[in-house]
């Protein structure tokens, strides 16, 4: 996918789009309560963090009342996410938040088709 005259902003929200039906798709329930309605792409860390924006890891499925009128339920994401990657997970998302990540056209675009 060749996007020359698409601005980085415009290409982010495309691979917003395409990951966050992914992750719907692949979970099909939300992490943290079990809902398979109104179904959302849940960060544990902010997407404002770019690093994890589309860390597979960092994301899963949530219903709107578990992310938006719970925000985030943390207390189970973080339980959860320790059951399914380890004891060190949260420790690994704390040490990549501190990185600064700038998204290229092309990594967007790879995203974007990755995720397609």
């Amino acid at each position: 996918m060749k996007s020359k005259g698409i601005s980085i902003s415009k290409l982010k929200k495309k691979a917003d789009n395409v990951f966050s039906k992914w992750i719907r798709e692949r979970d099909k329930r939300c992490f943290t309560c079990g809902s398979i309605s109104n179904l959302q792409n849940g960060h544990y860390v902010s997407r404002a963090i770019n690093i994890l924006r589309y860390d597979e890891r960092n994301c899963n499925a949530q219903c709107v009342k578990c992310n938006i009128f719970n925000s985030g339920a943390m207390d189970t994401y973080a339980l959860r996410l320790l059951s399914r990657h380890g004891k060190n997970i949260l420790n690994d998302l704390a040490k990549d938040k501190q990185k600064l990540k700038s998204w290229t056209r092309q990594e967007l675009e790879e995203i974007i088709a990755k995720y397609s």
